[in-house]
C-alpha cells in the first residue's frame, strides 16, 4: 500500500516503526527507537519493542516515522502535537480543511 508522507498525520499510525525525542531535550539530541505504535489514542502513542510496552505523550515528542513502500523508504519527522486528536477526527479534520480551502 502507498501512503502519500504528506496525509499520513491524518492516517492510522498503528503499525508503523517511530523513533522519538523529548521536546525539552537540546536541538543536537539523538532520536530513540521506540519500536513498533500498538495503539493511537488521543493523547498518547503505545508502542510495543522487545515485548515491552511504552507509553508516549504525542505533545512532549518529535517523531520519526518509517514509511517503507513497494520499493523506497522514506521517514517522515513530526511534531507532536500535529497528530494529537483520536485517528478517525484527524481524518475528518482533513476533509474539512480540503472543503474550506476554496
Amino acid at each position: 500500500m502507498k501512503i502519500n508522507p504528506k496525509y499520513l498525520i491524518y492516517h492510522d499510525l498503528i503499525g508503523f516503526h517511530i523513533y522519538a525525542k523529548n521536546k525539552s531535550k537540546p536541538i543536537d539530541s539523538q532520536f530513540a527507537d521506540i519500536g513498533t505504535v500498538v495503539d493511537d489514542s488521543k493523547s498518547m502513542l503505545i508502542t510495543e519493542k522487545n515485548n515491552i510496552i511504552k507509553k508516549y505523550i504525542k505533545k512532549d515528542h518529535i517523531f520519526r516515522i518509517d514509511i517503507q513502500n513497494d520499493e523506497e523508504k522514506k521517514v517522515l519527522e513530526v511534531n507532536g502535537e500535529k497528530i494529537v486528536g483520536r485517528p478517525e477526527n484527524r481524518l475528518r479534520n482533513l476533509r474539512k480543511k480540503r472543503w474550506y480551502k476554496r
